[in-house]
């Protein structure tokens, strides 16, 4: 009976904190108890894992054109615009035409730093370096500023020592849900509702908007570039959690992150720790 190896020869391991390779497997791991079970738990992580790594891959590809597209659409033309502006300015004498000319000048160039600032936080959110709390209110704020939307953040969150690379996916599974809400729900108001106990995390992204019938909204990508349902999905079991979806046509909809915690992130649980909600 083989055993399921990666690259190098060392069998593959799940534990709590993600795969590593463990070369101290014994060779007779088919006589123990449970070992069937065990080998179809690998099998499944490795389906899980690889699920992820391709809706990771293609998505990621779609969100750099989409990125490339915002670059060259906005900022490239706005610059172009800043520059026509400047051969203008050149051949004015006219103090009030020079001063017209100065405050579009002006405008570009603002507009052209919004345009960098909303690249710049779609290629990396900085603030997810301090945590992700700080991310999801970092997100509200730039949302808040971009859309009509009146966002809050509410609830708490443990002390906890979670893998930097869960809280990437979590940070980018709740995006994904607030971008959507923003281009398809026609809603008003979105909460982020962050909560922790003894051994679970959830993150809650609530609406007012229009619903969605469930049975329609699996396709693995949205037309425009970014995750659909069956992404998320994936991507938030590979890390152990799952997704619920509470919705229904014109009632809202509430879509949640569920992460179990294992021991070794948990702490102890900070008051007020996420309890900033931002005005509106």
């Amino acid at each position: 009976m083989s055993t399921d190896r990666m690259s190098g020869g060392a069998p593959l391991q799940v534990d709590a904190s993600g795969i590593r390779p463990n070369a101290g497997c014994s060779p007779t791991v088919r006589d123990r108890p449970g070992a069937r079970s065990q080998g179809r738990r690998r099998a499944k992580t490795r389906r899980s894992l690889q699920t992820l790594a391709f809706e990771l891959t293609v998505a990621e590809s779609r969100e750099r054109e989409r990125i490339a597209r915002g670059l060259h659409d906005v900022i490239g033309q706005v610059l172009t615009m800043a520059r026509f502006k400047l051969g203008e300015l050149r051949d004015v004498s006219l103090p009030e035409v020079r001063n017209q000319l100065m405050e579009e000048l002006g405008e570009l160039l603002a507009q052209a730093t919004r345009a960098t600032r909303s690249a710049t936080f779609d290629l990396s959110c900085p603030s997810l370096q301090l945590g992700l709390l700080p991310a999801l209110e970092s997100l509200a704020h730039r949302m808040r500023q971009e859309t009509k939307l009146v966002i809050r953040v509410e609830g708490y969150l443990a002390t906890l020592a979670i893998p930097e690379a869960v809280v990437a996916v979590l940070f980018r599974v709740v995006r994904e849900f607030a971008l959507n809400v923003h281009k398809h729900a026609t809603a008003s108001s979105m909460v982020f509702e962050v909560g922790s106990r003894a051994d679970e995390l959830s993150i809650c992204v609530a609406d007012d908007g229009v619903g969605f019938q469930r049975a329609a909204s699996g396709a693995k990508f949205s037309p425009d570039g970014g995750f659909g349902l069956f992404s998320v999905e994936a991507q938030v079991e590979a890390i152990g959690g799952h997704v619920e979806i509470d919705t229904a046509p014109g009632r809202g909809t509430r879509a949640t992150v569920i992460l179990p915690l294992p021991g070794e992130w948990r702490g102890q649980t900070t008051a007020g720790a996420a309890g900033t909600v931002l005005a509106s």
